[in-house]
């Protein structure tokens, strides 16, 4: 599971009594953004519920998160204080980037998803005192999982190529039970929660209910289809930044998407061929079975497990 850094003393926490926390990390590129999205418009609800919820649009900004990597920074002193304050609710925090970002070395390596994850958030429980949290993580089969992470790369203007972007990792091997398993042996970790982006949004009221408790669960907003880019805009925007590396990515992207649509003229990105999907389906499945008998896992799902290479989503 590789070994996890004490987390340095300028990050002890504050004189707070230890907190219990249900942490949504994600991941990256499974609707983690739709439901950060319905958090945020039923927090005035969620409150009358005695829910408190902190998402990123709060924990990366006036109550930011401690750094999680590299050289360590002081207590996060106005988050620590905003829980204290909302002690008496159930607390929610919700933000991806525990786990990483999608960013290659970050996303995978060899056969490990987010493999300095469990560092990350060994140090953040002990920043924020933490000794009793419940973990929830959505996962996705693998190669559609890195097929989206590598498309927010290149939606941010890093251009890379698929095989620069798998160079350090090996998709065969990647199972989402053994980043569970590093997950539940951190310390202060009780319960990892897991399950399925194929079965959002359906999925959603189990998680409320696990998460929230019962009778605390809220309507999500309408969930619009995100179109992504197609390969066609990729080349025309990597085209256009070489020649002039000046202008804006952003803009460049918009503009390129305006101009080739993904549509059937203009499909996205299809790095992986049908056979390699359908084995990675199978071993998705697998890995699933395999997270639901897990001692520290609940594994939540609205049917039986099954074939999923029945009525799996695309990427």
């Amino acid at each position: 599971m590789g070994s996890s850094p004490s987390a340095p003393a300028s990050l002890e926490p504050a004189d707070t009594p230890n907190l219990t926390l249900a942490i949504h990390v994600g991941a990256h590129k499974t609707a983690t953004s739709h439901l950060q999205h319905g958090f945020s418009k039923a927090r005035g609800i969620l409150r009358q519920k005695g829910i408190a919820y902190f998402g990123p649009e709060l924990l990366r900004g006036k109550l930011r998160l401690p750094r999680l990597a590299g050289k360590p920074t002081d207590p996060p002193e106005a988050l620590l204080a905003a829980l204290h304050r909302n002690r008496m609710c159930k607390l929610v925090l919700s933000e991806e980037n525990i786990l990483g970002t999608t960013r290659a070395d970050l996303v995978a390596r060899d056969a490990q998803f987010y493999p300095t994850a469990h560092a990350r958030l060994e140090r953040l429980l002990q920043a924020l005192g933490c000794t009793n949290v419940t973990l929830y993580l959505s996962i996705r089969a693998p190669l559609a999982f890195l097929t989206s992470a590598h498309g927010q790369q290149q939606n941010a203007g890093r251009f890379d190529p698929m095989d620069k972007y798998l160079a350090g990792i090996t998709p065969d091997a990647l199972r989402w039970s053994e980043l569970a398993g590093r997950l539940a042996a951190v310390p202060g970790v009780a319960r990892v929660v897991v399950w399925r982006f194929e079965d959002y949004p359906a999925i959603a009221l189990p998680v409320f209910d696990d998460m929230l408790g019962r009778g605390r669960r809220f309507d999500l907003p309408e969930r619009k289809r995100l179109v992504g880019t197609s390969a066609r805009a990729l080349d025309h925007a990597r085209s256009v930044l070489a020649d002039d590396p000046a202008r804006d990515v952003t803009e460049v992207i918009r503009e390129a998407r305006a101009a080739y649509p993904k549509s059937d003229a203009f499909p996205g990105p299809t790095p992986f061929d049908p056979d390699a999907l359908s084995a990675d389906l199978v071993r998705y499945d697998e890995d699933c079975a395999r997270l639901a008998a897990m001692a520290q896992v609940t594994f939540l799902q609205t049917e039986p497990l099954q074939d999923a290479t029945q009525g799996a989503k695309p990427a």
